[in-house]
């Protein structure tokens, strides 16, 4: 895959303010393939990341049947099941590598995860995970002008919105998720920032520009309907750099990963 198919294999299927932040995750997954197997997906979604960016998965669970039903027809796990990240219905030891792609922060017992994570593993398996951090809110474009004119409170108030609009439950700094981690038996390998203070400022403003994708997507069940590339030629052009600025300075979300020594 070529830098600017990091972008495109997302661009064609999602909204772009869902597609930067797709394509800067996959380039990072990608630097970690092949992935040992077998590997479990936690909170695998509709499946679209698997299919873009990780290739064949052998189980991939979620605890919204609907996000299943979406993921089985892409023919990328092995199996599905619906269960919680907390509380995974298969033994010990089983896997010899999990992912989970910008989940951990959805789920309000985030400490569970990392348990249940360690539990899973091999020892000598890898526990692979993105997350947002606290620098993420901050660096929007709307608190930024907010701040600016001296409206600190309204910027508050935004940003505890978009917080809740995104269902986060967990924004930390990286140095307290590696903690979490570690808390679990899971020591830290690789930490890598992605989205820079600039990209974030993009995926903002994108949500409201993405309106008329939430359109097709409540009436056609597609995010995009004419995945025609020369019309994301400018769009492209203006993301890939972003996509591809690698733990750029102030970056608002990290990529970890993270192996169970015993």
């Amino acid at each position: 895959m070529t830098k600017t198919d990091f972008l495109w294999a997302q661009l064609k299927s999602l909204p772009a303010f869902r597609a930067i932040v797709r394509a800067a995750e996959a380039r990072l997954f990608a630097r970690r393939l092949p992935l040992p197997h077998p590997v479990l997906d936690l909170g695998c979604g509709d499946g679209h990341f698997a299919q873009t960016a990780l290739g064949r998965v052998a189980i991939g669970i979620d605890i919204d049947p609907a996000n299943l039903a979406e993921a089985q027809p892409r023919h990328v796990y092995g199996s599905l099941v619906q269960a919680s990240a907390t509380a995974v219905p298969f033994a010990g030891q089983s896997f010899a590598c999990l992912v989970s792609n910008c989940v951990i922060e959805h789920i309000p017992d985030m400490p569970a995860v990392f348990q249940e994570a360690a539990r899973l593993l091999k020892p000598g398996g890898l526990f692979i995970f993105s997350v947002p951090t606290d620098r993420l809110n901050p660096s929007m474009f709307t608190p930024g002008v907010l701040n600016a004119i001296g409206a600190r409170r309204l910027a508050g108030k935004y940003m505890d919105w978009f917080t809740r609009m995104q269902v986060h439950y967990h924004l930390y700094s990286p140095d307290v998720w590696q903690k979490y981690a570690e808390a679990a038996g899971l020591r830290v390998i690789q930490r890598t920032g992605y989205l820079s203070p600039r990209a974030a400022k993009f995926v903002e403003l994108g949500h409201y520009l993405g309106i008329p994708n939430l359109l097709t997507r409540k009436l056609l069940g597609r995010w995009v309907v004419w995945p025609w590339r020369p019309r994301f030629a400018l769009i492209e052009k203006v993301l890939t750099p972003l996509v591809l600025e690698h733990d750029p300075p102030g970056a608002t979300c990290c990529f970890f990963v993270a192996v169970k020594d015993q």
